[in-house]
């Protein structure tokens, strides 16, 4: 089933919610109150949606995309858990860590200034949507779909003294040591998603007037000069944001129902980003690594996983090898594949191990390729 389907007037909202409850892994939901929290988990691990209906005040709200970590931070993190610390290239992949990390806390903070923004108007949040074209393809941080407007957010945490030159079409940062940074143009990339939002409303025969914005959530970040008319606010600043368009925008375009249509309509097109391999495979260790002991490798005896420098013993650690194998590598591996990155010589315990795992497969038994999910 797709998050899109439960869609349509509250009510029919409410009794789509009661059928998927019976068969989720995972709910928690406090029914004395106004906010009601449901999630749908996939192995007890994998968090597929939650969905947050709030009713007081005359208001509707769904989130019906929720933001979730970068995979390229499980990425990142994995391939320093088993790079020397004294490869040349250590340092860069450590700062691109920080960066993406960031980069996502910085947008938590902005859905959090959410929670105090009381919008009097069916408004649906889509967080995290990714569009995938021909030969290109959209990131937008978050999407609020109202029955007025469509607002897109272009969410940066960057430091320093920003410059954004409309005539070069450049964005730069002067730091406290005086260096400059060139960067990305964020006015241009969110030039790029109001213009495919513009196509898609067209598309839809839906006359809603889209308005982007870029927020900044670090305090220290001072903007030295702007992109034109571009809406440039701090995060603190968003709930005034909104104030100000509900303002601009005094009339609804759109019924409860026709609005929830559109946000389903522009979720069905979202798409996983597809899996980038750093390409990499000689600059890390293999093995299954020991949580607790740095770069120290695991090894299988009795059934479980030990340690030979600590007490630490686990019998599904190849299991968190396998992620990772999956995030540095490939998403797919065979019974040679997975002895070599795990360090199992023999092939009747390596084959009883990828059998344990239930992982979907395709092959004959000899030449058998394991498809290795993001959660087990």
């Amino acid at each position: 089933m797709g998050v899109g389907q439960y869609f349509g007037d509250l009510d029919s909202i409410w009794w789509n919610l009661d059928s998927i409850l019976a068969n989720s892994d995972s709910i928690s939901a406090n029914p004395d109150s106004t906010s009601i929290n449901f999630k749908f988990c996939l192995h007890n691990t994998q968090i597929l949606a939650i969905f947050k209906v709030i009713s007081h005040k005359g208001e509707d709200r769904l989130i019906i995309k929720t933001r979730t970590k970068p995979p390229e931070i499980f990425q990142l993190e994995s391939l320093l858990q088993r790079m020397p610390t004294v490869h040349p290239q250590y340092l860069h992949w450590t700062e691109k860590l920080r960066r993406i990390t960031a980069g996502y806390h910085g947008e938590l903070r902005v859905d959090f200034f959410w929670h105090e923004i009381d919008l009097s108007l069916p408004h649906y949040f889509i967080h995290d949507l990714f569009i995938q074209k021909e030969m290109s393809s959209h990131q937008i941080d978050s999407v609020l779909v109202t029955s007025r407007f469509v607002l897109a957010l272009e969410i940066k945490s960057i430091s320093g003294l920003l410059n954004f030159d409309p005539t070069l079409r450049q964005f730069s940062r002067t730091n406290k040591d005086g260096s400059i940074d060139g960067m990305k143009n964020p006015d241009d990339q969110l030039r790029r998603h109001e213009k495919w939002l513009e196509q898609f409303l067209f598309q839809q025969r839906i006359k809603l007037p889209v308005v982007g914005a870029i927020i900044f959530t670090y305090p220290s970040s001072v903007i030295q000069s702007r992109a034109g008319s571009r809406i440039m606010i701090q995060s603190s600043g968003l709930p005034h944001l909104m104030e100000q368009l509900v303002i601009r925008y005094p009339h609804d375009v759109l019924s409860k129902n026709k609005t929830a249509a559109l946000a389903q309509n522009l979720l069905t097109l979202h798409s996983i980003k597809p899996f980038s391999s750093l390409g990499l495979t000689d600059s890390f260790s293999t093995g299954v690594m020991c949580p607790n002991c740095s770069y120290c490798v695991l090894h299988y005896h009795g059934g479980k996983w030990r340690c030979s420098v600590c007490p630490h013993f686990d019998p599904l650690a190849h299991l968190d090898a396998l992620r990772q194998y999956r995030s540095l590598v490939k998403t797919t591996i065979n019974s040679r594949e997975f002895r070599d990155f795990t360090g199992i010589t023999s092939p009747s315990i390596a084959a009883k191990l990828l059998v344990s795992t239930k992982m979907a497969y395709h092959g004959s038994f000899k030449d058998r390729q394991y498809v290795i999910p993001e959660a087990f």
